[in-house]
């Protein structure tokens, strides 16, 4: 098992992570909104046979929240992108609800990988 854990270092650049196809084809299984530095953490898992793993993406600063419903953790349409402006625009959504939220940033705050157990 391999963990690290930290926050990376702010940058203009997104977190590989962060790429829709990536996010779109995990498991969103997480959702924190921490109201003592206004932040959203989104944790998201992929699993491929017998190997797993998970990751954290933390967005600080955060505003302009909405919420609509909020189905079973699973696949949702997340998108992270960079908007003109220089802050990062985070939408997650699925048959029924939705998420979205602009933060000041994104960063990788945990990594984990793990033993999938088999599907037979």
């Amino acid at each position: 098992m391999n963990a690290s854990e930290g926050a990376a270092e702010s940058s203009p650049e997104l977190p590989a992570l962060c790429a829709h196809d990536v996010l779109s084809n995990s498991d969103l299984f997480y959702v924190h909104f921490d109201e003592r530095g206004c932040s959203v953490t989104l944790g998201f898992s992929r699993v491929q046979g017998s190997e797993g793993f998970e990751f954290f993406l933390r967005f600080p600063d955060v505003r302009d929240v909405h919420v609509r419903g909020w189905g079973a953790p699973g696949q949702k349409g997340v998108h992270v992108d960079r908007a003109p402006d220089g802050t990062v625009q985070v939408s997650a959504s699925s048959d029924g609800s939705s998420l979205r939220f602009r933060a000041a940033d994104a960063t990788l705050s945990r990594t984990r990988d793990f033993l999938a157990s088999s599907s037979s």
